[in-house]
C-alpha cells in the first residue's frame, strides 16, 4: 500500500477472507466497526483498534484489501446484485461440498488454501445443490414465476430459503427508518 508492505494474515488463506466477509456482513456492527474488524482480521500487523494507525492511507489500504478479495481486480466483473444470494457462513456446508467436488479434496482438512485458489475452485462449480439453491433464491428475490418442481424443492428444503437476502445497505436503511419511526412515535 503506497510502497509499504503489510502481510496478510495466514498468507491469504481462504478462511481469513471468509472471516472478513462474516465481519463485513455483521448487522450488529456499524459500518465503521465492520471495516475496522475486517482490517484487524485481514492484516497480520493489525491486532487492535489502536493498530489501525499503522496505515498511513486508510482509504487506499481498504481498497487494496478489497482488491485482494476480488482476486486482484479493482472492480467486480459481471453483474452486480442488490441481493446477497449466498451467505458464506450459513451456506458453508453447501459451498465446501461443491468446492470439494471441484478440488477433489476435503478443503477443510487442508492446512492452507490461498483465497485466489479457493475462488478458482468456486468459479468452476457447475450444476450442484449450491447452484440450484442460489438460482432459486435469485428467482424468488426477483419475483420470477417458479415451476411446480421448484416450489416442491423449496418446500422440501425450506432451511435454505428462510434468510434475508437483501443487501446490507438495504437492511441498514430499513433499520434506520424503523428507528426514526419509533423515535417519532414517542
Amino acid at each position: 500500500v503506497n510502497g509499504k508492505q503489510f502481510n496478510i494474515r495466514n498468507r491469504g488463506d481462504y478462511r481469513v477472507v471468509l472471516d472478513c466477509f462474516n465481519a463485513l456482513c455483521d448487522t450488529e456492527l456499524t459500518k465503521q466497526e465492520r471495516i475496522i474488524s475486517t482490517l484487524i482480521i485481514f492484516f497480520e500487523d493489525c491486532n487492535s483498534v489502536q493498530d489501525i494507525r499503522i496505515f498511513d492511507d486508510l482509504e487506499t489500504t481498504i481498497k487494496e484489501m478489497y482488491k485482494f478479495f476480488n482476486c486482484g481486480q479493482t472492480t467486480l466483473q459481471g453483474q452486480h446484485s442488490d441481493y446477497r444470494l449466498l451467505d458464506w457462513k450459513t451456506d458453508e456446508h453447501l459451498i465446501c461440498s461443491a468446492i470439494n467436488n471441484v478440488s477433489h479434496t476435503e478443503i477443510r482438512f487442508e492446512p492452507y488454501i490461498h483465497w485466489w485458489t479457493f475462488m478458482g475452485y468456486y468459479m468452476a462449480i457447475g450444476e450442484c445443490p449450491l447452484s440450484t439453491i442460489v438460482n432459486l433464491r435469485s428467482k424468488i428475490v426477483k419475483g420470477k414465476k417458479l415451476e411446480k418442481y421448484e416450489k416442491e424443492f423449496i418446500q422440501n428444503n425450506s432451511q435454505y430459503f428462510s434468510g434475508d437476502y437483501r443487501s446490507l445497505e438495504t437492511i441498514e436503511a430499513d433499520k434506520e427508518i424503523r428507528q426514526l419511526w419509533n423515535k417519532n412515535k414517542k
